[in-house]
């Protein structure tokens, strides 16, 4: 990742330094001090971790586009994670994600789903994240009616917490930036947060048809 590149995508957004701090997560005159940088000079890999989580809250903001090439370009220039470290961090047992596991691929993703939901900071944080989720639903009708089925089964009351789990675990793997998982790893490898809400939708759809009279009548996510 190239000064260039960053501070080229930075100025598209036209938000001063101090705007874009919180979002990255940097202080402004850090800033401020990349603009002075050489183009050619890469940025240092200390910062790049956050730059991507603040580039990814920068769209959902509707500041960038995602089809912009230079965004892409700079996403896909993503530090490599531990594969480890981010299963750690979500707190799935990694013995789920064995091929010869037993259980269907639908059947693993629910388990998965409720070992990231049974986390409560993972419970917290989405909570807390009214006004990033309906950042997502701007990306579309679809994206809007699976956050909404989601959201409606976190606020039930007839729902025991247990019954909610899949839905937190899969609302969390979308505010946080888990993209990084590598494609060739098992069950959520190939998984993109709009699979992942549709796997999550369709579970309480069939399991739980009462709540979601109009979407179980017909239209399924």
């Amino acid at each position: 990742m190239l000064y260039s590149q960053l501070m080229a995508v930075l100025e598209s957004t036209r938000l001063s330094p101090e705007q874009l701090a919180p979002r990255l997560g940097v202080a402004s005159m850090t800033i401020r001090r990349w603009q002075k940088e050489p183009g050619n000079k890469k940025v240092p890999s200390a910062y790049q971790r956050t730059v991507i989580e603040g580039l990814y809250q920068l769209v959902i903001e509707g500041r960038l586009s995602s089809n912009s090439e230079a965004v892409q370009a700079l996403l896909k220039q993503a530090p490599s994670l531990s594969f480890k470290a981010i299963i750690k961090d979500l707190g799935v047992d990694t013995d789920i994600l064995n091929p010869k596991a037993q259980g269907s691929h639908q059947d693993k993703m629910m388990v998965v789903l409720s070992q990231i939901g049974v986390n409560e900071k993972h419970r917290s944080e989405v909570d807390q994240s009214a006004k990033k989720l309906s950042g997502f639903k701007k990306l579309g009708s679809e994206w809007r009616q699976r956050i909404s089925t989601l959201t409606t089964v976190i606020r039930s009351r007839k729902l025991t917490a247990l019954d909610k789990w899949v839905a937190y675990g899969a609302l969390f793997y979308l505010i946080t930036p888990f993209d990084l998982i590598p494609d060739h790893i098992p069950v959520i490898g190939l998984l993109d947060d709009f699979g992942i809400l549709g796997f999550a939708v369709t579970y309480y759809l069939r399991r739980y048809p009462e709540l979601f009279p109009k979407l179980s009548g017909g239209e399924r996510a």
